[in-house]
């Protein structure tokens, strides 16, 4: 008698939908995750500290410029502290923005084996810095500066003042010297709109008065 084949009998594996439902959720799910990195990476890298503004170089012709570019070093110095941890390193950031006869003055000492501590301690490097290239008699600088100052006809007296304060504070004049001192370098046309008000007397007053006659005479 003979036999037939018996059918083969196929076992599928097909998922129920609650596990179809399951395996989307969690692929969902660590997409998400991927994406939060992403979101949080990018924030992270937005927050962080803008790139530093460089100080002018300093060539030693013009000494006045020394104090401002020591003051841009030393805040970029405050702003960026992981970059700049050490005396050597702080040194090394000034020397780079050296040129011309102020990097001629170091070369020597740079290339001597043997390093000054000056070259080792950043308030030392300042102190050789500014001996060699600073005013030698700053006060009778400013004070020269100040007596030659006057108000140009083409200029805001803001301009003026700024320049004033900051020549008054290099010298040791007393208020009455530098009340008259302010008013003789003022314009004609200012001063002679002058006439038409109360007198000040005093520097700051001198300084309202001249803002209001300034301002409305660039109206």
């Amino acid at each position: 008698m003979s036999s037939q084949p018996e059918s083969a009998h196929i076992e599928t594996l097909d998922e129920t939908p609650d596990e179809t439902l399951e395996t989307t959720n969690h692929e969902a799910e660590a997409f998400a995750k991927a994406i939060d990195k992403i979101i949080k990476a990018n924030y992270s890298s937005s927050k962080s500290k803008p790139e530093l503004q460089e100080p002018n170089p300093f060539n030693g012709s013009d000494s006045r410029e020394l104090h401002t570019f020591i003051l841009q070093c030393k805040l970029n110095f405050r702003d960026c502290p992981d970059q700049f941890q050490d005396n050597t390193t702080k040194v090394n950031y000034i020397l780079s923005h050296l040129k011309g006869s102020t990097l001629d003055c170091f070369e020597p000492a740079l290339l001597d084996p043997i390093e000054p501590i000056w070259l080792l301690d950043l308030n030392l490097f300042i102190e050789e810095l500014e001996t060699n290239f600073r005013t030698y008699d700053p006060v009778g600088k400013a004070e020269a500066e100040l007596k030659g100052l006057r108000m140009h006809e083409s200029h805001q007296a803001t301009k003026y003042f700024i320049k004033f304060q900051q020549l008054a504070t290099c010298v040791q004049w007393g208020e009455a010297a530098l009340h008259r001192q302010a008013y003789n370098g003022l314009t004609k046309c200012i001063k002679d709109n002058m006439a038409h008000h109360e007198k000040p007397n005093t520097l700051s007053s001198l300084w309202k008065l001249i803002q209001a006659i300034d301002a409305r005479y660039w109206e």
